[in-house]
């Protein structure tokens, strides 16, 4: 039986990824600053769901709703892409102070020597718990274990955890 509780976990994790893809996508760019719009703008006819990218000026495409299995990416409302636009924005205003955390802790993996992924999974797990404070530590592990397993090669749930771990244990947050 599918509770609401479920539910919610079920939103939060869909939300977590369709995040964790924006950043990755970004990423992609290189140092180009985007502001939050711009970032709307670049992305939206890949998360948008049709009918409410048409709403927005963009046309649509008949016979496309819902999920692009192809590309691995679930189409939402317009609203929820915007805050996912938007968390994305702040997890890109706290890259400096992300990436010294990642510097002081993980000596051994620069992140330019990280892949994109695993990069991207621990700065949003540290940006969650560390910086914005707004998920568990434990929480924010668990779902970037989650998401390496689901995104990363075969070495990145363990890479990404270990990675996690020792900044946390060296933050005294465990």
């Amino acid at each position: 039986m599918v509770t609401n509780k479920d539910n919610i976990q079920e939103s939060l994790h869909a939300a977590r990824v369709r995040l964790f893809q924006i950043l990755c996508a970004l990423d992609s760019l290189g140092g180009k600053k985007l502001d939050q719009r711009e970032i709307e703008a670049f992305l939206e006819e890949l998360f948008v769901e049709p009918e409410a990218a048409a709403e927005n000026g963009a046309e649509a495409e008949s016979g496309e709703a819902g999920a692009d299995e192809e590309i691995g990416v679930s189409r939402v409302p317009l609203a929820a892409y915007r805050r996912s636009c938007e968390r994305a924005c702040s997890v890109r205003g706290a890259l400096a102070e992300i990436d010294a955390l990642i510097g002081t802790y993980s000596t051994e993996w620069k992140t330019e020597r990280m892949s994109l992924v695993d990069r991207t999974i621990i700065r949003l797990a540290l940006y969650e718990a560390v910086i914005a404070k707004k998920v568990p530590v434990g929480v924010a592990l668990s779902e970037a274990v989650l998401l390496a397993k689901e995104y990363g090669s075969d070495d990145s749930p363990r890479f990404v955890n270990g990675v996690l771990s020792r900044i946390v244990k060296g933050l005294s947050l465990l």
